[in-house]
């Protein structure tokens, strides 16, 4: 039994040091004086016993099943106490020791022995066999009945079509969080999810009739996200609160080769992964104040080329009101890849702009500068730099007959396309993932034209996340930049140039 004890410790009085008995010797030996039995047994607090059933029961919160049943060894009190556990949480390791019988067996024991009168969450991730599928709609349903509100299933390996999920979740007052992950996710009745704020869909099979009944059958709905989900067309959305639309790694394939979102009141669109066969396109989405294009599609032909480079073109004209901007390697690539007379890009409001990657890549600068000739309110930049191109993209510049320039060269041949940008810019920021100095050298040319010719910057800032960064060798082109940029002429006299790396001894520059 664990207990914590706290010692008594002997008080002595003040007292002159020269006083009989009260040398420092005789003070020292009262001091390892060890405490009477009596005493210790009056002042020892079993702490532990005394916590509240809210303390335990929060404690329980971020433990698995498992691991909340061994407390009952602390204390008597503890004993039975995880069986009025709100927070359920069953997961079978892949390497486990654990038989799926044995498995079976003990989420039966515990969900007899609950004496909890509300469930507020349901956790499972187990390999996905017909023994556990057999149990799994039965534990549901326990959870259900018992007012649940968050769920979680995770079924593991290729069988998950075969498992389809019970209609008694969908019919769930109480859910405001669902996730399901690797489960067949057809809906043949009404969905009443009236609390549902957040809904994750990873790796399911999915249809425009069911997910029209899902979305209007969750009025409060605010975050929903799908990935590496298939078989959806459309996304239309209706609800005033709804907020963050994830589309991850989604699947075209057959006749699915588009799939349209409309949502007047979203706020956030995020568009990730492998996303292969197929394109976006945005019908209603005036409400957004940033937006991420983060996905990559394959480019295997030039008839191809300009088909992405359109696509990509089409989203930004619809995505022009936004504040926020997210353009990751492969939509920057797919536009490098236009011949110069398509190169026209629409207007962009947007204040914060982040590009991701392949800085490096040819024809990418000529991309980064039709993008600041847009952006003519922008206040933040920041970049991420990368050692080599993406290789999802692999035709030459020739191939596309796009004229290429080099280094300050050709910054200072779109300088007059730029300028309104230069404006506004006050904030530059650049993130580098381990890069060597020869990586820097399209970043660095774009710097410094920045630092010369930015009117009211205030600071570049270089930001390194490499975990070997700590090492000596490393720290060399980061270096060597920050100085090449402080012994540049800069336009704006309050322009700083600041060197971060996370870990300490690092020289500030």
């Amino acid at each position: 039994m664990l207990k914590m004890w706290i010692e008594s410790q002997s008080t002595l009085p003040n007292a002159p040091s020269n006083s009989v008995g009260n040398s420092s010797e005789d003070l020292g030996k009262r001091a390892r004086l060890p405490p009477s039995n009596q005493d210790e047994r009056q002042n020892s607090v079993d702490y532990i016993s005394q916590l509240p059933d809210a303390i335990i029961l929060h404690i329980f919160s971020f433990m698995t099943t498992k691991d909340a049943i061994k407390t009952s060894v602390l204390s008597k009190r503890w004993r039975s106490t995880w069986t009025s556990n709100q927070y359920m949480n069953f997961s079978l390791p892949v390497h486990s020791s654990l038989k799926f019988k044995s498995f079976i067996t003990f989420v039966d024991s515990v969900l007899l022995r609950c004496t909890a009168i509300k469930a507020k969450r349901f956790l499972f991730d187990a390999p996905c066999y017909a023994l556990i599928q057999s149990s799994l709609d039965r534990w549901l349903q326990f959870a259900i009945e018992h007012g649940v509100e968050e769920v979680s299933v995770n079924l593991r390996y290729w069988r998950y079509k075969d498992f389809l999920l019970p209609r008694i979740l969908f019919c769930c007052t109480t859910l405001v969080h669902l996730r399901v992950s690797k489960c067949c996710f057809w809906v043949f009745s009404t969905v009443n999810w009236c609390f549902l704020k957040t809904l994750r869909i990873d790796y399911a099979k999915l249809n425009d009739d069911g997910m029209m009944r899902v979305l209007s059958g969750s009025p409060v709905l605010e975050f929903l996200e799908l990935k590496s989900c298939e078989g959806v067309k459309h996304i239309m959305v209706e609800s005033k609160s709804f907020r963050e639309l994830v589309i991850d790694s989604h699947k075209f394939c057959g006749q699915v080769s588009m799939l349209k979102i409309s949502a007047p009141h979203l706020l956030k669109l995020r568009l990730l992964g492998n996303s292969r066969g197929g394109e976006f396109r945005l019908d209603e989405v005036s409400s957004l104040i940033e937006a991420e294009l983060n996905f990559n599609m394959e480019i295997c032909a030039l008839d191809k080329v300009k088909a992405h480079a359109d696509l990509v073109k089409g989203l930004l004209k619809r995505l022009h009101h936004v504040m926020k901007l997210v353009m990751g390697s492969w939509c920057l690539q797919a536009l490098s890849l236009m011949e110069a007379r398509d190169m026209f890009l629409p207007s962009l409001k947007c204040r914060h702009l982040i590009l991701l990657g392949a800085a490096g890549h040819e024809g990418v600068p000529e991309a980064i500068a039709k993008i600041l000739e847009s952006t003519q309110l922008l206040e933040k930049l920041f970049l991420q730099t990368t050692c080599t191109p993406n290789s999802a993209i692999e035709l030459n510049a020739d191939s596309v007959g796009r004229r290429v320039f080099a280094g300050e060269e050709f910054w200072n041949f779109v300088k007059w396309r730029i300028y309104q940008c230069l404006m506004h810019l006050r904030h530059v920021e650049i993130v580098d993932r381990g890069a060597n100095l020869l990586a820097w050298e399209p970043v660095l040319s774009l710097l410094k034209f920045l630092l010369q010719n930015a009117l009211w910057l205030d600071k570049i800032v270089i930001n390194s996340t490499n975990s070997k960064s700590s090492q000596a060798f490393e720290l060399s082109p980061r270096l060597e930049v920050a100085r090449i940029l402080l012994s540049h002429p800069k336009c704006s006299p309050r322009a700083k140039v600041i060197l971060r790396y996370p870990f300490q001894g690092c020289p500030s520059v």
